[in-house]
C-alpha cells in the first residue's frame, strides 16, 4: 500500500490553499455545471502498536494522523468521468462503462478500483469530475492509497445518494485495492480513515472486523513520527517468508494442542513457551513475537483507556524489541531511531508498518518535542548519513465532508 506514495508527488498544497481557492484551480480545469458537488477529506495513519498480528486474525491499534487527502467533486451529466492529481498536475479521463487497469497513470487504479466496486452496489452511477490533493508525507507508509480511496469512496456515495455506513464502506475501499489495484491489504488502513475521530485510537479485531474507539487526548504527551528515509526493498520476500513461518507455527500447534485452532491469535504465550524446544527456532521467535504483540496491543488499550501513559510506552518499547529479535522485521536505521528516542528520553519508541525501513512512532512529552526532534535529526544524520523526516500529530478524525 506503498505504492501511491511513489507515484503521487505529494506537497503541502492541501495545507497552503483554502477551500475557496481551491474551488477555484477546480473551475480552472473543469467546464462549470451547475451539479452537486462537494468537497471531502480522509486521513493517512499510524499504527500506535499491533505489527504483523493482522494476518494473524490479531489485533491492531492504529490512529488517524492530520494529514489528509482532500478531494473536490461535481456530478456530471454524462458518463465520463475526469480526475486531476493537483500535486503530479495530470489530468486522465475514462467511462464509467470502460473501467480498464491504467498501466501509464497508476495511482488513477486506486479511484477506478473504487468506482468499480460502487457500480456492484448502484448500477447507475453519474460522471463526475474529481480534482484531488494530499499533505501526506511522501513515501513515509502512512497510507496515502487507503486515503485516496475513502476519500473517493465518500465522495461519489454523498453526490450519488448512495448509503453506506462506515464499515460497510471502509470495506469497499479495501475491495477495491484487492481486486482492482491487485494488493492484498488487510483491513486497518482503511477501516481508521473512515472510522478514526479526533483524539481516538482505534482498537480492530482482524478476525471479526469488529472496533472500538480507545481515548488518546493526555495534554502532556505528543505523538511523533520519524522517517528513517530507507526504502523498504525486502518487504515483500520477507513478508511471505513470515507468513509461512506463521502458517507453520499454527499447523504444529493444531497437531499437538487442538485442531479447533485457526491463527496464532487462539495461542497463549505460556503455551508457546511450552513447546519452545519442539519448534524450530525461527517459527518459535515468530510466534512468540506475534501472540505477545497481541498482549501488548490488548495491554495498550487499557493503559490508554486508564491514561497510563508510561505504560502504554513500556508496552511499545517491548513491541520494537519483538520485532527487530523475534519477527526480524527491523533494520539497523530504524533501530538508531527507536535508540536515540529512548535516550533523548521517549516514553516509548518502536518501528511501525511493515518493517525494513519507514518509519519509528514515538512516545513524547509535549514540552519536549522541539528539542527531541532536533535531537532525531542530529545524530541519525550523524550515524546513519541519511536525513530524517519528523512529524508530529494528535489523533485526527476520519474521513468526512468540510
Amino acid at each position: 500500500m506503498v505504492l501511491i506514495n511513489k507515484i503521487i508527488n505529494l506537497n503541502d498544497w492541501g495545507v497552503k490553499m483554502n477551500k475557496e481557492q481551491l474551488w477555484e484551480k477546480f473551475a480552472e480545469v473543469f467546464t462549470k455545471l451547475d451539479l452537486k458537488k462537494g468537497i471531502y477529506a480522509a486521513p493517512g495513519r499510524v499504527n500506535l502498536i499491533g505489527e504483523h498480528t493482522d494476518y494473524n486474525d490479531g489485533f491492531v491499534l492504529p490512529m488517524a494522523i492530520e494529514k489528509e487527502i482532500t478531494m473536490l467533486a461535481q456530478l456530471r451529466n454524462d458518463q465520463q468521468v475526469k480526475i486531476y492529481s493537483l500535486d503530479y498536475d495530470k489530468l486522465v479521463e475514462f467511462d464509467l462503462l470502460d473501467l480498464s487497469y491504467d498501466k501509464t497513470n497508476i495511482w488513477v487504479n486506486y479511484l477506478k478500483g473504487v468506482l468499480t466496486e460502487l457500480q456492484k452496489v448502484e448500477q447507475q452511477l453519474q460522471g463526475v469530475n474529481l480534482m484531488f490533493t494530499g499533505n501526506i508525507p511522501q513515501g513515509s507508509g502512512l497510507s496515502s492509497s487507503a486515503a485516496l480511496e475513502v476519500a473517493t469512496a465518500l465522495a461519489i456515495t454523498d453526490l450519488n445518494n448512495i448509503e453506506l455506513n462506515g464499515v460497510e464502506m471502509a470495506l469497499l475501499a479495501q475491495r477495491a485495492e484487492n481486486n482492482f489495484v491487485g494488493v492484498q491489504c488487510g483491513i486497518m488502513d482503511q477501516y481508521i480513515s473512515r472510522l478514526g475521530q479526533k483524539d481516538q485510537a482505534l482498537l480492530i479485531d482482524c478476525r471479526s472486523n469488529e472496533y472500538e474507539l480507545v481515548p488518546f487526548a493526555n495534554p502532556d504527551y505528543q505523538i511523533v513520527i520519524c522517517n528513517s528515509k530507507v526504502e523498504r526493498g525486502l518487504v515483500d520476500s520477507e513478508y511471505n517468508q513470515r507468513r509461512q513461518e506463521c502458517n507453520q507455527a499454527v499447523k504444529f500447534f493444531q497437531a499437538k494442542e487442538n485442531s479447533s485452532i485457526q491463527a496464532l491469535r487462539d495461542l497463549k504465550l505460556a503455551t508457546v513457551e511450552q513447546y519452545k524446544a519442539d519448534l524450530p527456532a525461527n517459527v518459535y521467535k515468530r510466534a512468540h513475537h506475534v501472540v505477545s504483540e497481541n498482549e501488548r496491543v490488548l495491554a495498550s488499550k487499557e493503559a490508554l483507556a486508564q491514561n497510563e501513559m508510561l505504560q502504554f510506552g513500556k508496552l511499545m518499547n517491548a513491541s520494537h524489541l519483538s520485532l527487530s529479535r523475534d519477527y526480524e522485521v527491523s533494520c539497523s536505521e530504524l533501530d538508531i531511531l527507536v535508540e536515540i528516542a529512548q535516550k533523548e528520553g521517549a516514553a516509548g519508541a518502536r518501528m511501525t508498518g511493515a518493517g525494513f525501513g519507514g518509519c519509528t512512532v514515538n512516545l513524547v512529552k509535549k514540552e519536549a518535542v522541539a528539542e527531541f526532534t532536533a535531537a532525531i535529526k542530529k545524530e541519525y544524520k550523524k550515524r546513519t548519513n541519511l536525513s530524517a523526516d519528523v512529524y508530529v500529530s494528535n489523533p485526527g478524525p476520519g474521513a468526512r465532508k468540510l
